[in-house]
């Protein structure tokens, strides 16, 4: 039977530039992370990323060591690529500024065997816009062999009051 623990969650009472999660445990096979939220840009949508870290960087790894997949359709188009040598991983878009008010998009992120320091740290993320108009179905990579203990979660613009993201751990027994 499969677990799940809420390892922490933040809820934004102010506009703030990034979410991190440190001093993650190193207990659990995989994390999730579940994610409301809305981006103050001025867009109708906005890019959310994701940066990870060990104990060798502070707190999160921001160098060219991340690559992505991804698949996406937005209104009546689709689109897919792959990029690498990022500074983050793109999970998706979000509502922003000039969305419908007080809307909200989701994302669930897995960020699978993170505490395996022999392979690499893959991402797989589901996203939707909060309008209906953006669904994402992505992958990335953290091309560093390390224990992943701190997660960042940025946009391009703030990350707007009322936002909410939790991090879990998951355990197969």
């Amino acid at each position: 039977m499969a677990v799940i623990e809420a390892i922490a969650t933040t809820y934004l009472e102010a506009d703030a530039a990034s979410v991190t999660f440190d001093d993650i445990p190193s207990t659990y096979e995989h994390l999730q992370l579940r994610i409301s939220m809305r981006d103050a840009t001025a867009d109708a949508f906005e890019s959310i990323y994701l940066q990870l870290g060990d104990s060798g960087h502070s707190p999160v790894d921001t160098g060219t060591n991340y690559a992505r997949h991804y698949m996406y359709g937005y209104t009546s188009s689709a689109y897919a690529g792959s990029t690498s040598g990022d500074t983050n991983i793109w999970l998706g878009k979000v509502a922003a500024a000039t969305s419908v008010a007080a809307t909200y998009g989701c994302l669930v992120v897995d960020i699978l065997d993170y505490a395996n320091a022999n392979k690499n740290t893959t991402v797989v993320g589901l996203d939707s816009s909060g309008t209906g108009d953006y669904v994402r179905f992505g992958s990335g990579l953290w091309t560093d062999a390390s224990v992943v203990n701190a997660v960042k979660i940025l946009g391009n613009g703030n990350l707007v009051r009322g936002s909410e993201f939790t991090l879990y751990g998951l355990n197969s027994s």
